[in-house]
């Protein structure tokens, strides 16, 4: 599910134009039938990374979260957890005011957007650290990710 969720989020990028391409169409011309069919890909995949995410948590609930590696500090492992939690809420706020918007208002579209931006900067983060994490420290951070 690590891997799937990058995935889904990376799909959502170019359904978004299409969504904006609709709403744009809708004041004078009718949307084009494959923008109406990415705005719904871009539904549909926003609603698999929601069932994804809570999936995750359910199995982090369960098993609980993984030891961090020998050496991490205490400030190290509060930003990791700092990380993860923001994350997690962010995978979870973003489908729910994507449909917000999508079936009740407008109005949280530009909140959805600034959301958008905020998990871009909290995924290169992420991504950065798991570098970090395996050029610098040479633990097996990246590795316990790449297997899942």
């Amino acid at each position: 599910m690590h891997w799937i969720v990058p995935l889904l989020c990376i799909i959502q990028v170019p359904t978004a134009w299409a969504i904006q391409r609709t709403h744009l169409a809708h004041g004078f011309l009718k949307p084009a039938p494959i923008d109406l069919f990415l705005h719904q890909v871009h539904a549909w995949s926003g609603w698999l990374i929601l069932l994804m995410a809570l999936l995750q948590l359910a199995i982090r609930l369960v098993r609980g979260k993984p030891l961090p590696p020998d050496g991490t500090s205490r400030l190290e492992a509060r930003v990791a957890s700092a990380t993860h939690i923001a994350l997690y809420g962010l995978l979870i706020a973003l489908p729910v005011t994507g449909t917000i918007a999508m079936y009740l208002t407008f109005r949280v579209a530009p909140l959805h957007r600034y959301l958008s931006w905020l998990l871009l900067a909290l995924v290169l983060i992420h991504i950065v650290a798991a570098l970090w994490h395996h050029l610098y420290r040479r633990d097996d951070v990246l590795r316990r990710m790449i297997k899942g």
